[in-house]
């Protein structure tokens, strides 16, 4: 029966009139309550007649402050330090209507209505009999509805500052949740030992697991918006070798209303458990580079295009003209941007010479970020005339285009595939390495203003179009299995803003025929990405999600580099960037067998351009692939298919 009765008050379809009434019960008690105290009367005593006008009194002045502040309309298991307010300016306003009346009174009869001390004691008595009976409605409520359920949802919260304090009163909230936070982790040695709202603290040099044998957590949640890449990877690490679901709060800034809903308490991603500490950036280099020109970036409706052409936006360019074959990601880039006033959107082919001459001269750039790629390996290694003609003549097009228009700086975006190559992919991207470098060192004999030429090459990038991380959530979104080429395959990773952002500051620090390689940091095994992905979607490896290993795919090499066997680096004055050192190429050679190539007058077949590229390449080495076979025979193909 008191239990009904519990849930009745603390549920959220309950009369406002049955709290009203509660709350005037409890007027009732505390009046009585003060009175006996303050004149110490006994009960035997007592006369009912001498309390009769003061308790209707105080009791309509209470239903009056009740009814101008609303208190009784609140959700008594949402009880909040807003209820107590409304509670106490009720309270506080109904009390000096009562002081007020009383000062009244004892002017016109020279008697006292009510003793003042009965008045103060019983303003004070009410206040804490109404907010305590709230809280303890509250917790009842939740302690009912926990035994209720199956079980209980116990959490750890990794930051015990004013964001942990939120997420914890988030989290123990809603009743309809099993939450409970039973300790937070500080990295504030003072704060060990102490408590917050009577959940322990310990200090950051507590082991986690040491925590997680004690309190048996469930999930760990990060409630430190600023913490530290490598601290918030450590941290991530720990959690997933200790079987927890691991969640992060959003930065204040993205709080709803500005309060935090526990729904908005999200798992981490990926990113966080491969991403680095922030690059340090020259501002004042890459502003001037770019500060009212005419930037034109092809491939921008790509992830590494449309990251290039947002991180732009905020040098002051004077326009901006994105290039792309693709019209409606092209039109999504402009919405997101939300800059039409400088920007120019053409929809083209960078194999279109003609059509791509137009735009050099409609629009007479400053600066070109060429991004247009076809980059999916094993498409590439069944398709190789497409990636001849778009990474190859593509890029050989605007190349051209820059130095008969005048174009300052030409950045070309490459890749770690291109490096010892064994798929038709990386090969076609040397190649266009092999030419821009040419073209550079060719113009550059002849012509003291001539249009820079600078190769940016990095490993693959987070979240990009096509690449492992978006499949494997996909796959992992609809049950698995997760797909794993090879045990022991690795790649080196980057975010997009990473990358994008150090192509524009080797772009601004390039002289001209550089390749510039980025720290990519540590490569990463394929099958520990999957197996962290699936534990950070809350997943167990082999129970809920399976990995399989489906082979290498035409073309794919276990371990992507770098630098070649021929190549070896210099340093920059950015840490993350160095310059490779690479052979020189006759222009002249590398010209025409690409033109030879990419004219449509000569029959050209697969195994011609193939072995073309491993002549132009010698490093080339074919691997899982119908073209191991050119290996040993470069300079006696005839072109037979």
């Amino acid at each position: 029966m008191l239990l009904n009765y519990i849930r009745l008050l603390s549920s959220k379809h309950v009369p406002r009139w049955v709290v009203l009434g509660l709350d005037l019960f409890i007027c009732l008690l505390s009046f009585l309550f003060s009175y006996v105290v303050i004149f110490n009367l006994q009960l035997s005593e007592f006369h009912v007649e001498n309390l009769v006008y003061p308790l209707i009194l105080v009791l309509s002045f209470r239903l009056q402050g009740f009814l101008l502040t609303r208190s009784y309309s609140g959700i008594i298991k949402y009880t909040s330090s807003q209820d107590a307010v409304r509670i106490f300016l009720a309270l506080a306003s109904s009390s000096f209507g009562i002081y007020v009346v009383n000062q009244v009174y004892f002017y016109f009869t020279d008697t006292v209505f009510l003793h003042t001390a009965v008045i103060v004691m019983d303003f004070l008595i009410t206040l804490a009999a109404m907010t305590s009976v709230r809280l303890g409605l509250k917790l009842l409520s939740r302690e009912i509805a926990s035994a209720r359920m199956s079980s209980r949802w116990n959490i750890v919260i990794y930051g015990a500052g004013q964001t942990g304090v939120i997420a914890k009163r988030s989290l123990e909230g809603d009743v309809n949740m099993n939450h409970k936070v039973v300790a937070f982790i500080d990295e504030n040695k003072k704060l060990d030992g102490k408590t917050v709202e009577g959940v322990p603290i310990f200090s950051f040099k507590d082991k986690l697991d040491t925590i997680v044998k004690k309190y048996k957590p469930n999930e760990l949640i990060i409630a430190i918006p600023s913490l530290p890449s490598y601290k918030k990877k450590k941290i991530i690490e720990i959690g997933l070798k200790n079987g927890l679901n691991i969640k992060n709060v959003p930065p204040v800034e993205s709080w709803i209303n500005g309060e935090l809903s526990f729904r908005q308490i999200k798992n981490v991603n990926i990113e966080d458990l491969l991403g680095r500490e922030p690059i340090s950036l020259d501002l004042g280099r890459i502003t001037e580079s770019l500060r009212g020109k005419v930037v034109m970036i092809t491939g921008a409706a790509g992830s590494i295009g449309s990251e290039i052409a947002k991180q732009c936006l905020g040098f002051a360019p004077k326009m901006l003209v994105l290039v792309d074959q693709a019209e409606t990601p092209l039109y999504q880039l402009e919405y997101s941007l939300n800059k039409k006033d400088i920007l120019n959107l053409v929809v083209g082919d960078v194999t279109n010479k003609v059509r791509m001459r137009k735009i050099f001269k409609a629009f007479n750039p400053d600066y070109v970020f060429h991004a247009a790629a076809y980059k999916h390996v094993p498409m590439m290694e069944d398709n190789p005339y497409e990636a001849m003609c778009v990474n190859v003549y593509g890029t050989k097009i605007l190349a051209d285009l820059a130095v008969e228009y005048g174009v300052e700086k030409f950045v070309f975006v490459s890749t770690d595939k291109a490096v010892n190559p064994t798929n038709i992919m990386g090969a076609s991207k040397r190649v266009a390495e092999i030419y821009v470098q040419a073209l550079n060192e060719r113009i550059h004999l002849s012509n003291d203003n001539h249009c820079k030429f600078i190769t940016t090459r990095f490993g693959n990038v987070l979240g990009s179009n096509g690449s492992v991380i978006p499949r494997f959530k996909e796959q992992i979104e609809n049950g698995g299995p997760v797909t794993v080429t090879h045990k022991e395959i690795t790649r080196y990773f980057m975010t997009i803003p990473e990358a994008c952002q150090l192509v524009l500051e080797a772009g601004s620090m390039g002289n001209g025929g550089e390749i510039y390689i980025f720290d990519m940091g540590e490569s990463v095994k394929i099958i520990d990405l999957a197996k962290k992905m699936i534990r950070l979607s809350g997943f167990e490896v082999g129970k809920d999600i399976e990995i399989i290993y489906t082979g290498l795919r035409p073309g794919e090499k276990l371990k992507e580099e770098l630098l070649s066997d021929m190549e070896n680096t210099i340093g920059t004055h950015h840490p993350k960037i160095m310059i490779a050192k690479v052979r020189n190429n006759d222009y002249d050679e590398v010209n025409e067998l690409i033109e030879r190539l990419c004219d449509d007058s000569n029959p050209v077949t697969n195994r011609l351009i193939v072995a073309t590229m491993k002549q132009l390449v010698p490093e080339y080495i074919s691997n899982n692939s119908v073209y191991e076979e050119l290996d040993d025979k470069i300079g006696r193909i005839t072109g037979t298919n």
